[in-house]
Order: C-alpha cells, then sequence, then structure tokens
C-alpha cells in the first residue's frame, strides 16, 4: 500500500481504529488534507486516544482491500441485509499458487474477468445462453454466486509463503431486483385475496375488513417467504468463498507438513 492515504481511506482507519479499541473508544477528527502519510495518520489517531495497535491493524484492512465506505442504511439494507459481502484470509502459500486458484474458483462459479488491475482483479457474471441454462437447471446449488453481478479479489504478499486475499461481493443490483419482485408478488396477494375477495361481496363492512385483513396476511406471507429464500441464497454466496479458502489453506498446510516429514 502506498505510503498516502486518501480522505476516504483516512475516515476508513479511524472509524474501524475507534471500532477496535473498545476499550478506549473515542471521536475520531476528520483530516483536512486530502491525504495523509502513514505516520501521520498514526499521530493524529494516538492523538485523539486511540491505541496504535487498533490503528495498525485498521491500516492492514485498508491493504488486504476492505471496503472503505459505510454500508448505506434504510428499508432495503434492513430487509435483506448489505450490498456486499466481504471474505478477508491470510493462506499459507505463495501468492501465484493462490491466484492460480482463486483464478479457477471464479471461473467454476461461472463469473468471467472483467478487469485486471494486477494483483486485484474485477469480476463479473458470465453472459450468454449456455451460463444462464447453467444457473436456471442448477437444482443442486453448486453455484452459489449465481446472485452475484461483480465481484473483486484483491491478493497481496505478506511474506515468502503467505497470501493475503480479499473477497468484495457486490449484490447490490440483485438485492435490488430481488425486493421488488418481493414487493409485486405481495402486492398481488393482496389484489387477488384482499381486494378480490372484498369486491366479491360490495356492501359488507364486516365481510370487507375479513377479506383486507385476508389480503394483508397473505401479502405479508409471501414477503417474508421471498425474503428467506434470499437470504438463505445469500448465505450460500458468502460460505462458498469461506469453504474454498478453508480448503485451500487445508491443503497447503498438509502439504508443508509431508515436506517437512
Amino acid at each position: 500500500m502506498s505510503d498516502k492515504l486518501t480522505r476516504r481511506e483516512v475516515d476508513f482507519v479511524l472509524r474501524r481504529a475507534a471500532e477496535i479499541d473498545t476499550q478506549n473508544p473515542a471521536s475520531t477528527e476528520r483530516a483536512s488534507s486530502e491525504s495523509l502519510s502513514v505516520g501521520e495518520l498514526v499521530r493524529l489517531g494516538e492523538e485523539v486516544g486511540l491505541r496504535r495497535e487498533a490503528i495498525e491493524q485498521a491500516l492492514a484492512d485498508v491493504r488486504h482491500g476492505a471496503p472503505t465506505e459505510p454500508e448505506e442504511q434504510g428499508a432495503l439494507t434492513r430487509t435483506l441485509g448489505a450490498s456486499r459481502v466481504v471474505v478477508s484470509r491470510v493462506v499459507g502459500a505463495p501468492i501465484e499458487t493462490v491466484r492460480r486458484a482463486v483464478d479457477r474458483f471464479l471461473r467454476e462459479q461461472l463469473m468471467t474477468v472483467r478487469r485486471h488491475h494486477g494483483d486485484r482483479i474485477e469480476w463479473e457474471r458470465a453472459q450468454g445462453i449456455w451460463p444462464g441454462l447453467v444457473r436456471s437447471l442448477d437444482f443442486s446449488k453448486r453455484y452459489a454466486f449465481a446472485l452475484v453481478n461483480r465481484v473483486e479479489t484483491i491478493l497481496s504478499e505478506e511474506g515468502s509463503d503467505d497470501t493475503a486475499i480479499t473477497f468484495n461481493i457486490d449484490l447490490s443490483e440483485m438485492r435490488r431486483e430481488r425486493f421488488g419482485q418481493m414487493g409485486l408478488r405481495a402486492g398481488m396477494a393482496f389484489l387477488l385475496f384482499g381486494v378480490g375477495g372484498a369486491l366479491m361481496a360490495p356492501g359488507s363492512v364486516v365481510y370487507d375488513i375479513v377479506a383486507l385483513a385476508s389480503g394483508g396476511v397473505a401479502a405479508g406471507g409471501i414477503f417474508a417467504l421471498e425474503r428467506r429464500r434470499y437470504l438463505e441464497s445469500r448465505g450460500r454466496v458468502s460460505l462458498a468463498p469461506e469453504r474454498f479458502l478453508d480448503l485451500l489453506a487445508l491443503r497447503h498446510k498438509r502439504r508443508a507438513i509431508s515436506d517437512d516429514d
């Protein structure tokens, strides 16, 4: 990572360091300049009462590719969770070995390279008839990234035999689409059971109230069911890279043990 940090990275490090430094929380000042050096930022953090260890951990998070923008708030986030899933790990393997494994894993998940920035690569959903057909016939849930539009992978050497890998998974577009589908289906259920039921016996106030209440229950049930399905799919998205990293770390740990023997 460069010795200079942008304003956004400064804000993130101070905010993250304050979260880590739970024993001595403090309000964080904003830097007045557009960029600061690492040393200047450490001094700034210490001046507002943050421990050096917490600041260094937050700097490591930035270096490993942690998103520096705070997660958005609102009904969408409260209902369906954050728009990003971030999974990070240090694996005991050379960077080129990890790079090849990550490339193979994402291509198996029907992702393709969008832009290549060296150790930072942007991936997107593979388009076309065949990838779409494979995803639609994925009854065994093999392709956990079926909901994913874009993924950013960041590799960082942590020594000759250690590599830090971060998956920054973007679910924002699919999350918005699913939220719209949930609202549409819930609205249709209300119209069918609520309004439709009330129109079957016009003039009866009690019947209208019961019908509208039934429509509300049906709409709420449809919305809750669709939300649960989305959250299950979202859970598979985060679990897939975690399992991949577990297996990768285990494989290289066993290889290191066999080499020692």
